[in-house]
């Protein structure tokens, strides 16, 4: 145990030293959310509340910081490996438990779960703290740890709808493995907590057109593109984010799991959701992080496999490998791997350029223009990158809907006003409706690897009219 605590309080502070020095600003999706937290709400167009709430914590006592955002995911990924490692041990051994829980720090999905503040990092933990819970009150029928379970499964739940999964996992285990626990009342008190917490969630969406559900929904329809071609890339993302080697020891586990109840029970809490989104995968592009919450037990499975296999050391190496590349890609350049992964291509580019661009809009702004964007990453990172954190918004030239559409009553306030547009491209006709001209123009080229990957059009702009052409949303 020391050992492994010695190792988890190092990779902790190497994230610490990456968040504080490394040139990466906040990804759109984390600058999004931040901005939640400055306008608390029962829940929000598309996810649950809980990543706003944590966001509202961290920067009420860190200010309005990278680290203050990212300090939640570096802390879940701490405390899971500390959990995993103490439930791992009582299910197997402690080599078992000591892979379980390194091997899942040096992979990809897990690493960047461990970095950047989306949804995912506080949903894996709630998620991976249910599904320990479900097994002890399985095994114990007690009606504390009933209660605990449907506690977590809420907070599971308001960090991101796929936690429902819990619900028919958990019957399909009881089924199979525990059919006298279902003839108890115990597990059903489980909902109660689970609800309670899911009500507030419901309550906002009946108030908004259920368009959380409808957004949901609309993941879930038809894409275009060959089914090959979904599946595939599918099946690559999954080995991608499992480092590889454990995701052959994963399906190893799901071979070999329906032996005894302990690892049946770990692959009723991954494979179901795996074949899910597998499905999925036939109709649409399914991204490579949905399923990754389902590997928490999928990643047990094969580290019980791993700790006894000759590949364990490979499978450590080329899981460094990757965790060495993930966070320093221009290191690719210096190998002479820069075809493998290109500027272009990498990841890590939307994570660059945004302080620059605040930067920019900040020697334009006095703190009384209107500032704002038709695409609401560009709208969430001038929120957070801008002096002053101004109240930015979002307009529609034919998008889908967004969180920022919910808040465009506000743009009310600037009629009058100036304001600061910023784009991808040269100025929409349609923007300029609404102003009496342009009073400055500039563009700011963001290059990533000595290659040019983004460039912004930023505009101030003469007096709102309030009667910009927009579109309706495109969809949900």
């Amino acid at each position: 145990m020391r050992g492994l605590l010695f190792f988890l309080s190092s990779i902790t502070f190497f994230r610490i030293l990456y968040v504080i020095f490394y040139p990466l600003d906040l990804f759109p999706e984390e600058a999004q959310y931040w901005d939640w937290s400055r306008d608390l709400d029962l829940s929000y167009y598309s996810k649950p509340p809980m990543v706003a709430y944590l966001n509202f914590i961290s920067r009420t006592i860190l200010g309005n910081t990278e680290i203050a955002v990212r300090v939640w995911p570096i802390f879940f990924s701490f405390l899971l490996s500390v959990f995993t490692y103490i439930f791992v041990k009582r299910l197997f051994d402690e080599k078992t438990a000591l892979v379980a829980s390194v091997i899942p720090q040096l992979s990809v999905g897990f690493s960047v779960n461990s970095l950047l503040m989306t949804t995912d990092a506080p949903f894996l933990f709630f998620w991976s703290l249910s599904v320990m819970t479900i097994y002890h009150a399985s095994e114990k029928n007690s009606l504390r740890l009933w209660l605990l379970a449907g506690f977590l499964a809420g907070l599971a739940f308001l960090s991101k709808y796929p936690a429902v999964f819990l619900l028919p996992c958990t019957l399909l285990y009881l089924l199979l493995y525990r059919r006298n626990v279902l003839l108890s009342y115990k597990p059903y008190v489980a909902l109660l907590p689970a609800f309670f917490l899911a009500t507030p969630v419901i309550y906002w969406n009946m108030k908004h057109g259920m368009v959380s559900f409808l957004h949901v929904s609309t993941l879930a329809t038809k894409g275009g593109g060959s089914v090959w071609e979904h599946i595939l890339e599918y099946l690559g993302g999954q080995m991608l984010i499992l480092s590889v080697i454990p995701f052959f020891f994963m399906l190893m586990g799901w071979l070999k799991g329906w032996k005894n109840s302990t690892t049946a029970f770990l692959s009723l809490y991954s494979l179901p959701v795996f074949l899910f989104f597998s499905m999925l995968s036939l109709h649409k592009r399914v991204e490579a992080n949905w399923p990754g919450f389902a590997y928490f037990t999928g990643s047990i499975l094969a580290s019980y496999h791993l700790a006894r296999s000759r590949w364990l050391v490979p499978s450590f190496g080329l899981s460094l490998f990757l965790f060495l590349f993930l966070h320093f890609t221009p290191l690719l350049d210096v190998v002479g791997l820069r075809k493998i992964l290109p500027p272009q291509r990498d990841p890590t580019k939307m994570g660059v350029g945004w302080s620059l661009l605040g930067d920019e809009v900040s020697r334009l702004y006095t703190g009384e223009e209107m500032v704002f964007s038709p695409q609401y990453q560009i709208s969430a990172e001038l929120a957070f990158y801008t002096k002053g954190n101004p109240r930015t918004f979002c307009v529609n030239l034919g998008r889908r809907m967004n969180q920022y559409d919910l808040w465009r009553e506000g743009m009310k306030n600037y009629v009058g006003k100036d304001a600061i547009f910023v784009d991808l491209k040269p100025i929409d006709s349609r923007v300029l409706s609404g102003f009496e001209g342009i009073i400055e123009e500039r563009s700011l080229v963001v290059k990533w690897r000595g290659e040019e990957v983004r460039r912004f059009y930023i505009y101030k702009l003469r007096k709102f009219n309030g009667h910009m052409e927009e579109s309706m949303p495109e969809g949900y």
